[in-house]
């Protein structure tokens, strides 16, 4: 289920958006002859507002779960690196590199303050926090405060090829930043 109205997929600066999505595994081929079915559960939440005529906040939340005592670990959360065509359960997490962080749930919320410097030209602070592990909604280890963070700054330019971006991201949990570069639309 979707209900999308941003004004920009990339740079949004109004709108609301929702997306819940629900996947049951019934059969397999059982290859490891331990199949048991399950399900997996995920929604993502936000808004998008303008504060002056060049300045806007997005601030969106997330989760996801796992139903089920399967030992398939296949279908499970991994937050970490950046991008915006999600695959599977790869979730962009800023301040980690990809796969960085897995677990079969997860809670993340996400800020980020979009100043349009000229037009087309936008420089941004994102901020994240999330808490990713096995069973975090039955232990009630979701309602604790969150285990990651992590921050980025960036700029971002709407060409005629889809948006370019770099990013620096950063974690106080983690040693060194990471560069991030994206370069035209995602398919």
């Amino acid at each position: 289920l979707t209900l999308d109205t941003y004004d920009d997929k990339y740079f949004p600066s109004s709108g609301l958006y929702f997306n819940g999505d629900f996947h049951f595994y019934v059969f397999s081929s059982d290859y490891n002859e331990n199949f048991k079915e399950f399900s997996v559960a995920k929604a993502r939440m936000g808004g998008a507002f303008t504060f002056f005529d060049n300045l806007s906040f997005n601030i969106e939340t997330e989760g996801g779960f796992k139903l089920g005592t399967s030992n398939v670990t296949t279908f499970d959360f991994i937050l970490g690196g950046y991008g915006t065509n999600l695959i599977n359960n790869f979730v962009p997490f800023v301040g980690y590199d990809f796969l960085a962080l897995p677990g079969n749930s997860y809670v993340k919320a996400y800020g980020r303050l979009d100043l349009e410097i000229a037009p087309k030209n936008h420089i941004m602070f994102s901020a994240n926090v999330a808490n990713v592990d096995d069973d975090l909604f039955r232990t009630s280890e979701w309602f604790t405060p969150p285990k990651y963070s992590g921050y980025g700054i960036s700029y971002g330019y709407e060409s005629f090829l889809g948006p370019i971006q770099v990013l620096y991201s950063w974690s106080p949990q983690v040693d060194n930043g990471n560069f991030f570069f994206s370069v035209g639309y995602w398919f």
